[in-house]
């Protein structure tokens, strides 16, 4: 079958996510008494359409609090979602198919920002690679010291170190500990949720350079969610930009640091240090971003956009094609 048309590997329609808050004491007293009404959930992810192809880096970028790490988790069957649907391969998925034995779950394993806080401080590193695929049946406990030992030269670690604990290890060995751990089951996609922002720089170009030699050696696919556009500009194949729960703008890597569309897009951009660019002043975003508790009506960026317009607080923009390859949710593009 033509690989240009298969289905996507992973596609999100319309997905969504709340969370509850949890009433305090005082808070349930309140409402038991009428005085207060019941808090509404909280919108972490708001009606997102998202596609990755097979074998290629999908950069995922947004200020902290944004979504994307909830979005990231979602797609890893981690967190169930409030409404939409999520496909693999065209085949939908749920949260409690997920979490099954020999489904699609393990198709998709994720790596997370500080390895000290995700590796359990009491298993050595042979169980903390071998334990998944040894449970899942796709080695045998024999096979258990050979698989971990292969496992941790593909991601440069010395096999001799595989009954040390993870505080024996620095950051970038332990971050390489977890690369080998979401590799064991096989997955094709690895969701890398700021996978290199605990790491020092020069410790970070190794481990980005580690990504891209195991992409081609286990022909991956990687939602790379990071914060540093810098990172993803070198990585990833597609940028998809979200604000505030909402993916606001998605292109082609090259396409959007040239000519980025929507407003918050350009902002971001345009704070990025550039080497030979020579002096310049910096347009700071204004404002801070919105609290999800109460995100306001409309775009969600327009009190912080300078084009904002009086369409822009009542009514919100979708996400559109406006070139190939090239989706903005913007009332801007609406004159053209």
């Amino acid at each position: 079958m033509n690989e240009s048309r298969l289905p996507p590997l992973i596609e999100a329609r319309r997905i969504s996510k709340d969370f509850t808050r949890l009433p305090d004491f005082a808070q349930r007293l309140a409402q038991q008494l009428r005085a207060v009404p019941v808090a509404p959930p909280v919108r972490a992810v708001d009606q997102v359409d998202l596609a990755i192809s097979h074998g290629e880096v999908l950069g995922l970028v947004g200020e902290s609090g944004c979504g994307k790490s909830t979005l990231g988790r979602i797609i890893a069957g981690l967190l169930p979602l409030s409404s939409g649907k999520l496909f693999f391969e065209g085949v939908e998925q749920s949260h409690e198919l997920a979490t099954k034995a020999g489904s699609t779950r393990l198709q998709m394993q994720m790596v997370f920002q500080d390895p000290m806080s995700s590796l359990n401080p009491r298993q050595r590193v042979r169980d903390i690679i071998g334990e998944a695929p040894r449970v899942h049946g796709i080695i045998t406990q024999s096979e258990v010291d050979d698989y971990v030992s292969e496992l941790m030269l593909k991601v440069g670690l010395d096999p001799a170190y595989q009954q040390r604990y993870p505080h024996q290890f620095s950051g970038g060995q332990r971050q390489r500990v977890s690369i080998a751990r979401a590799l064991a089951v096989k997955p094709r996609l690895l969701i890398c949720d700021e996978a290199v922002a605990a790491l020092d720089v020069s410790i970070q170009a190794q481990v980005l350079n580690l990504f891209m030699d195991l992409k081609d050696a286990f022909k991956l696919t990687y939602l790379f969610i990071s914060h540093d556009l810098g990172v993803v500009k070198h990585l990833a194949d597609r940028v998809a930009i979200m604000y505030l729960g909402r993916i606001v703008e998605i292109a082609p890597t090259e396409a959007l640091f040239a000519e980025p569309n929507h407003p918050y897009a350009q902002a971001l951009l345009a704070e990025v240090p550039q080497i030979g660019a020579g002096k310049r002043e910096y347009d700071v975003i204004n404002g801070e971003i919105p609290s999800p508790l109460a995100p306001p009506s409309g775009c969600h960026f327009h009190p912080r956009c300078p084009h904002a317009m009086t369409r822009c607080s009542m009514e919100q923009p979708l996400l559109k094609e406006i070139a190939p390859m090239r989706f903005s949710a913007c009332h801007l593009n609406d004159r053209n």
